[in-house]
């Protein structure tokens, strides 16, 4: 069982929680994607407790941070994430996120190239050329707001409803997966949605930015194309290595789909850097 601390930093007048595993090691923060929580990554935690301080926060908007308000943009959780390293006095941290969270560490890495030991990207939520010209085609439209509609109807159901749920749609996960991913969807500020929540560029604009080592963790069946990890790789400039692998028999959420596969992704970049 995963051992850990939590507690809560008000950064730029935002209170935001965080788990904390301790332990005066090389500091590693894992940023969750959207609807889910901290604890969302125990699972990959667990593994990397023995060798990591894992730092887990609530971002903005989840879990038991600060609801969003009017202000709110991507931005605002990149500098959540810098304000936590800061006054956690966390140096050269590993950063890996999961779909949102791993366009935060994007963002971290191009607008804080000295921050980051190295970053991890699990099918991060990439705007293309392609989605960024056809995003308000009516269709498209239409399908952002059913999406956020059965999103926001999360809170009329019991935690034992949305597990059931959840292991029926997913039954490839392991139940570890599914308490932490159900009480996450009882947290989250059903306005997160209406919120610009992802960089408004394409990762054609920022993967040439990026100068730490990089891991891409992609799928048969998630957000991430062959093409578009091809791609970045030809965009990478950096001297720093780019490694790319694509994992077979999985959607949006590799880890929970194909945690072995995933595990040894992780384990053998980590080797490297």
């Amino acid at each position: 069982m995963l051992k850990y601390t939590e507690g809560y930093l008000k950064l730029d007048g935002i209170n935001i929680h965080y788990y904390r595993t301790g332990g005066g090691k090389p500091p590693f923060i894992l940023l969750h994607g959207a609807t889910d929580n901290g604890l969302c990554w125990t699972r990959v935690a667990e593994l990397l407790a023995a060798q990591y301080d894992v730092i887990m926060p609530d971002a903005q908007g989840h879990g038991l941070s600060a609801r969003l308000d009017a202000a709110f943009a991507s931005k605002r959780h990149t500098e959540q994430v810098v304000g936590l390293v800061r006054e956690l006095g966390l140096k050269k941290p590993f950063i890996m996120g999961h779909s949102m969270g791993a366009g935060t560490a994007v963002d971290i890495a191009v607008d804080y190239p000295a921050l980051p030991r190295a970053i991890i990207l699990e099918d991060p939520a990439w705007r293309t050329p392609e989605s960024i010209e056809s995003e308000n085609d009516p269709e498209k439209v239409k399908q952002r707001e059913a999406f956020m509609k059965a999103l926001a109807g999360y809170g009329k159901h019991t935690l034992e409803e949305i597990i059931a749920d959840g292991r029926a749609a997913n039954p490839r996960w392991s139940e570890a997966e599914l308490v932490p991913w159900a009480k996450a969807k009882l947290q989250f500020d059903p306005s997160l949605f209406s919120k610009p929540i992802l960089n408004q560029l394409s990762y054609v604009d920022l993967v040439p930015k990026i100068k730490c080592p990089t891991l891409l963790i992609i799928s048969d069946g998630g957000l991430v194309t062959a093409e578009t990890a091809e791609h970045a790789s030809r965009l990478w400039k950096s001297r720093r290595p780019f490694k790319s692998v694509r994992i077979k028999g999985a959607g949006h959420n590799i880890r929970r789909e194909q945690f072995e596969a995933f595990k040894d992704a992780l384990f053998s970049f980590l080797k490297t850097c």
